[in-house]
């Protein structure tokens, strides 16, 4: 790794100021950044070290909605009463993010505006992946047994945050702060996928920061779950997740968000509007976890991920049901 300049802010606007360098990056716990610049994959001249900056760790009940700093690391999040109780399923998503070592460094923000995950836009010698500005995707002749089986364009690279599907699930807004002040944005808004531009995964410019989360009142104290499948449970990034919240059995209003089978997380907009006014029966189950895969496309090696997505939507209907 070549070197860089490492700086330490003490104010949002001075990390803004200093972002605005070339090949300027931002830092939180470092748990993604630093492996992608050892792997030559990310051009860094300044590293911007952003736990200088005091007050982004945090978890509080204000306004009526939940709000948690950026900084704040996903263990804390993990263990907190308040978000157990009032939005468990973002709880069990940071619990359930890698090793209890990764989670006691990594915060929520640094969390959600992780790379994508692929094994070939990894390897260093796939110069001409088009995550990579090139003009090839190996995974579609290769193996993609990780990789996306829905909203696939130019890249089929998927995004790996667990607490993004949670938070698209509990219908979030993230504030960013930039240039040109602070903004709000909705979680759903917040990814862009490849049909947008396949060299961006997230709305962050380069000198955007991430510093609070907002969870509205709507969806605290709903019920709400979050569910993962990965080789090696916490460890390994997932091959599929699923994080669904509703209002009551029968269902009233449902969103249910799959995580790492897509270039952001996905909606399951079919089973939800299936499931709006009818009970979680278990054949109302079955039949929402049929429409979660409507859409599915996947490839030559990533099939076994439309049986996944069902079997963890109808296991995260039925906790939900019970």
């Amino acid at each position: 790794m070549k070197k860089y300049e490492h700086t330490s802010p003490t104010s949002v606007q001075d990390a803004v100021k200093l972002l605005s360098a070339q090949n300027a990056r931002a830092c939180a716990g470092g748990t993604d950044l630093i492996g992608i610049m050892k792997e030559g994959l990310l051009p860094t001249d300044r590293l911007v070290d952003l736990k200088t900056i005091k007050g982004l760790d945090y978890i509080k009940e204000d306004g009526g909605e939940l709000k948690i700093g950026a900084l704040t690391k996903l263990s804390t999040i993990a263990a907190s009463d308040v978000v157990n109780t009032k939005a468990p399923a973002l709880a069990e998503a940071a619990a359930r993010v890698a090793s209890p070592q990764i989670r006691n460094m990594g915060t929520l923000g640094g969390n959600m505006a992780q790379k994508v995950r692929c094994w070939y836009f990894r390897e260093f010698e796939r110069a001409d992946c088009y995550k990579r500005n090139g003009n090839y995707c190996y995974a579609i002749l290769g193996l993609s047994d990780l990789h996306a089986i829905f909203d696939g364009a130019a890249c089929f690279a998927v995004q790996p945050s667990d607490t993004s599907t949670a938070l698209s699930a509990l219908g979030a807004t993230v504030v960013i702060n930039g240039k040109d002040g602070e903004r709000n944005v909705a979680i759903d808004d917040f990814y862009i996928g490849p049909d947008v531009d396949y060299l961006r995964e997230t709305v962050l410019a380069q000198d955007d920061i991430i510093t609070e989360v907002r969870i509205p009142a709507s969806a605290l104290g709903r019920p709400s779950v979050f569910i993962k499948a990965a080789p090696r449970k916490t460890i390994d990034f997932a091959r599929a997740s699923v994080a669904v919240l509703i209002d009551a059995n029968p269902v009233g209003s449902i969103r249910l968000t799959l995580g790492a089978v897509a270039p952001t997380p996905h909606r399951a907009k079919d089973a939800e509007d299936f499931l709006k006014g009818k009970s979680l029966s278990a054949d109302n189950i079955a039949q929402a976890a049929t429409l979660a895969v409507k859409n599915a496309k996947p490839l030559a090696t990533n099939g076994y991920k439309v049986d996944l997505v069902q079997g963890l939507v109808r296991q995260a209907l039925t906790r939900l049901a019970s």
